[in-house]
């Protein structure tokens, strides 16, 4: 037989290339990852809230002077209990037999822990029989929480078999 010729390969030389190919096809399907694997981690996230706040009092008094005559004046005393301040609106309606005879709306700052007093008059007249309700808007805070959140991530058979799949 003659040597050189075209489509003819020298002995032993003829099943080394699959093999090659064989070893590098394993150590790909054994390195890249491919799998997925649903993981869980923990991160903080901004959320917003209304402030916290403590309604300390709400009084609702009669007065009178020589220029105005009969008036109440109806006081809300809160306390702001959150870490943050901010500016709190306090509505105050006043009542009487009739219905709503008035309201204002108040607002002011309280810095944490601090207590603010929000306070408004109603000209009314001698024995009138009047009752006062309030609202209070407390601010929104940005604040943050640790939330639990998952994803897909691809692992290899390598990192599943070392680590678990948590590598």
């Amino acid at each position: 037989m003659e040597q050189g010729k075209k489509g003819e390969t020298r002995p032993g030389t003829k099943r080394r290339w699959p093999f090659a190919v064989l070893i590098i096809g394993v150590v790909a399907l054994l390195f890249i990852p491919f799998i997925p694997v649903r993981e869980t981690y923990r991160e903080l996230e901004p959320y917003d809230r209304p402030a916290t706040y403590e309604v300390q009092s709400a009084t609702l008094t009669q007065g009178w002077d020589l220029s105005r005559g009969v008036y109440h004046v109806f006081k809300v005393v809160l306390k702001n209990t959150d870490k943050y301040g901010g500016t709190f609106t306090v509505e105050l309606k006043l009542f009487d037999v009739n219905g709503l005879y008035g309201h204002e709306t108040r607002s002011g700052y309280a810095a944490p822990g601090g207590t603010l007093t929000l306070a408004a008059e109603f000209d009314t007249k001698i024995g009138q029989d009047v009752r006062g309700e309030y609202t209070v808007t407390a601010p929104t805070v940005t604040d943050q929480q640790l939330v639990t959140k998952e994803r897909t991530v691809y692992r290899s058979i390598v990192e599943i078999l070392a680590y678990g799949g948590r590598a």
